[in-house]
């Protein structure tokens, strides 16, 4: 398997829009914040409307929009980094955006479900947590009454 990947345009995978308000986009599209931005990149699970204060990066073609959403989170700190003016991020900058993209469709793959199965093991260990916590709580309110 050749993890090799290379860095390319956005806008080769993605078609780069600011959010119309009423429009319903595709599942699997991509959103980020253009005022009082932050890193966090945000996917829609179903179709449905974005507000107009986002970006939007819709897939062009079928492709594997885990890996797509995966890919743009791996890059977009370091471009926010980047081109940010203040807290806003201008949506003319978005033409600049590179991701580092594998073209192997089995590579995608794997690399969406390696990190599915860490995301399940971190939601596991935040769930064991917040269980000690209530017993915690549980036997604290025991011990005062």
């Amino acid at each position: 398997m050749n993890l090799q990947c290379r860095q390319i345009h956005a806008t080769e995978i993605c078609k780069i829009e600011r959010a119309v308000t009423g429009k319903r986009y595709n599942a699997g599209s991509c959103y980020i914040k253009l005022s009082a931005v932050d890193d966090y990149v945000g996917q829609l699970q179903q179709p449905g409307t974005i507000d107009s204060r986002y970006a939007v990066l819709e897939p062009k073609e079928e492709i594997n929009v885990d890996y797509m959403y995966i890919a743009i989170c791996r890059s977009f700190p370091e471009f926010l980094r980047k081109y940010r003016t203040t807290i806003n991020l201008q949506f003319n900058t978005l033409k600049h955006y590179e991701i580092y993209w594998h073209d192997d469709k089995n590579v995608q793959e794997y690399i969406v479900n390696a990190l599915k199965t860490v995301q399940k093991e971190i939601d596991l260990t935040e769930s064991q947590i917040e269980h000690e916590k209530e017993v915690k709580r549980w036997y604290l309110k025991k011990m005062m009454m």
